[in-house]
């Protein structure tokens, strides 16, 4: 059984992982994880997690609009990072770590995927897919023909 969270609710269901992607590289402390799914029954459901490794001081202003918790610092990751804007110290006892943001949805059909995926260049209007889309829709592709036929060939009208 699987289990993905979307907010704070929890999305479990009995299935095949088709693909995952990620948009981390060497030196970055934010990225976009995805993975994609195939339920028993035939849905498909698309998960993503913006992760982040930064951790921020009580004074700095992201922490009210991130709405972001206080935490012990030890229980900080070994990796994070302090926030470059307040630089908070890391022997503070209590520090605001940006949360992890999960999002599911489930759909019927693979067209719904790649909607869902879909960019929009607010300067051109022009419709694009990112690096860790294509990659997750590439490998997703070569274990599901739907999700292929869908990816591979885009009907324009």
């Amino acid at each position: 059984m699987f289990s993905v969270k979307d907010g704070d609710r929890t999305l479990q269901f009995n299935g095949t992982q088709l693909a995952k992607s990620s948009s981390e590289r060497r030196g970055t402390y934010r990225w976009i994880e995805f993975e994609l799914y195939r339920t028993e029954s035939g849905s498909y459901i698309l998960s993503r997690i913006g992760v982040s490794l930064i951790f921020h001081g009580a004074a700095c202003a992201l922490v009210s609009k991130y709405k972001l918790s206080e935490a012990p610092n030890y229980e900080l990751p070994a990796h994070a990072i302090p926030c470059e804007e307040c630089k908070p110290e890391d022997t503070l006892d209590l520090v605001f770590p940006e949360k992890y943001r999960h999002w599911a949805q489930v759909f019927e059909y693979p067209e719904g995927i790649l909607d869902s995926l879909y960019k929009t260049d607010p300067r051109t209007g022009a419709r694009y897919l990112t690096a860790v889309a294509h990659r997750l829709l590439k490998s997703a592709s070569l274990v599901d023909l739907e999700i292929a036929d869908v990816y591979t060939v885009e009907i324009v009208s």
